[in-house]
């Protein structure tokens, strides 16, 4: 059996695919699986992974069921002692497995471990700020530093699915590492080890204020309904939600409701006033609709 699973949700991604599957197949550390979940393509994402002749790599169909479903379905049919989750339009650099080994095997295989990202646009790339591990479930708790790019032994993600609501467009990782973060530790590592492309298609970019707010009422109540969880991440989670909400109404040049919403947000995580996010609301409002 494999030691790791990497599991690989895509959909009509066929231009995309291709880059993240060679970043897999390009490890130095070569004892991996990457099952690749196909959600109900109508590209040429089948063909193109024909063409893929490797003995490590599987494909799955199945009918369209949003990321949830398709890498809950990775995870159970992965036999890999760990399972980890690239997203199909992101990259995984050569030593991000042997690094996972190397740091998973001094710290005593723990249940779950991260190693940081860069985020890669068409024209620079951001370094994400390293984290202080002794502090790093109450970052966790205030706003998702991992995105989906961590590993989890293959037992625990069986336990704890990712939500397979399709309404949930986002935050559905963020839910699953809250679970993990107030049940088991948190390992992680500042080496940066994969890159998240940013490009207009990603589901953060298209998501609109309501579609934002769909998924944090359905992410709320989940969180709720769990009693390791304090009421306290609850309102983090609100906080997160509602200023992102400000944001897409200030990007669509809806004044007021950007305002509305931003102070909703600050009321009740009033250290939000002090970020980027709430400096480029504000941005937003002042100079949308201007020469």
């Amino acid at each position: 059996m494999p030691f790791f699973s990497i599991i690989t949700p895509t959909y009509n991604r066929a231009h995309l695919v291709g880059r993240a599957i060679d970043s897999v197949l390009a490890q130095t550390f070569v004892d991996f699986e990457l099952i690749i979940v196909d959600d109900g393509s109508t590209d040429d994402t089948k063909d193109l992974l024909a063409g893929v002749e490797d003995a490590r790599v599987r494909y799955i169909y199945q009918e369209n069921g949003e990321r949830g479903k398709a890498r809950n379905t990775g995870v159970q049919q992965a036999n890999g002692r760990y399972v980890f989750f690239l997203d199909s339009d992101d990259l995984i650099y050569s030593h991000h497995l042997q690094h996972a080994f190397d740091y998973l095997n001094d710290h005593q295989f723990p249940v779950f471990f991260h190693s940081r990202y860069e985020l890669v646009f068409p024209n620079k790339t951001l370094r994400q700020p390293a984290l202080n591990p002794q502090h790093i479930k109450e970052k966790v708790s205030r706003q998702n530093q991992f995105a989906c790019q961590f590993f989890l032994q293959r037992e625990v993600a069986i336990a704890h699915p990712f939500s397979e609501n399709r309404a949930l467009r986002l935050g559905e990782d963020w839910a699953v590492i809250l679970h993990i973060a107030y049940r088991f530790p948190l390992v992680i590592s500042n080496t940066i080890t994969a890159a998240i492309v940013q490009h207009e298609g990603r589901s953060m970019q298209i998501a609109t204020a309501t579609d934002i707010k769909t998924s944090r009422a359905l992410l709320i109540a989940d969180l709720e309904n769990d009693i390791h969880i304090p009421k306290k991440v609850v309102g983090h989670v609100y906080a997160e939600f509602t200023t992102l909400m400000a944001l897409s109404h200030a990007i669509a040049n809806e004044k007021k409701a950007a305002i509305k919403t931003w102070w909703q947000g600050i009321i009740k995580r009033p250290n939000l006033i002090f970020t980027r996010r709430t400096l480029a609301i504000f941005k937003k409002i002042i100079f949308n609709g201007k020469a």
